[in-house]
């Protein structure tokens, strides 16, 4: 419950604002994200391709811890209220914590929490590989 708190303590900012959970763009093909509901992707969002920590030989991307956060802080109380006042958005957060959960340890050392989540949201392919590795 500790982790989980940790977690949903960061809620959508960086993307929040209304439409759909999912979102294409024409210009890179389909694309598919994974946002909580309600979520859309602002047009100007940097999206960091964090693959090449898997790849020794890959370019490194620069990038901030902060510049990958995207949920708001909740505390136990708040978490809690949302189970019951917005069960779609507590079931996306349960979904990505049990995403986390479910991964090898090889891969807990590798990614931050902060770059799973990022991953979970914004990286479809890149969290099925990650499911993979033992």
């Amino acid at each position: 419950m500790k982790h989980l708190q940790l977690v949903l303590t960061l809620l959508v900012f960086f993307v929040m604002s209304s439409g759909y959970s999912q979102h294409s763009n024409p210009i890179n093909g389909d694309v598919v994200y994974n946002l909580p509901p309600g979520a859309k992707l602002l047009p100007k969002a940097k999206i960091y391709d964090l693959s090449f920590k898997l790849n020794k030989n890959a370019t490194n991307v620069s990038y901030l811890q902060s510049d990958l956060k995207f949920l708001k802080e909740f505390d136990a109380a708040a978490i809690e209220q949302l189970k019951n006042e917005d069960p779609k958005y507590f079931a996306y957060l349960s979904e990505g914590e049990n995403f986390i959960k479910s991964l090898s340890p090889k891969v807990r050392t590798i990614y931050t929490d902060t770059e799973l989540w990022y991953i979970y949201a914004f990286d479809q392919k890149l969290k099925n590989t990650l499911t993979t590795i033992k």
